[in-house]
């Protein structure tokens, strides 16, 4: 069980979250991309994020 599904066995667990913010919400983000297609997703903005720290700490490269 991952923690979001824990999250969602919990009694009243609509109460631990946000205002506005439904568990419909959440499934549809959840369910939105395949755990692969996620770790592809953190993978190219993490390529992306080195790429601007490199350039910001040598701008002449």
């Amino acid at each position: 069980m991952t923690p979001y599904e824990k999250l969602g066995s919990l009694p009243a667990a609509d109460g631990f979250l946000k205002p506005g913010i439904t568990f419909e919400q959440l499934d549809a983000v959840a369910h939105a991309a395949t755990d692969l297609e996620a770790a592809q997703e953190v993978q190219r903005a993490r390529k992306a994020l080195f790429r601007l720290v490199a350039k910001a700490l040598n701008p002449a490269a």
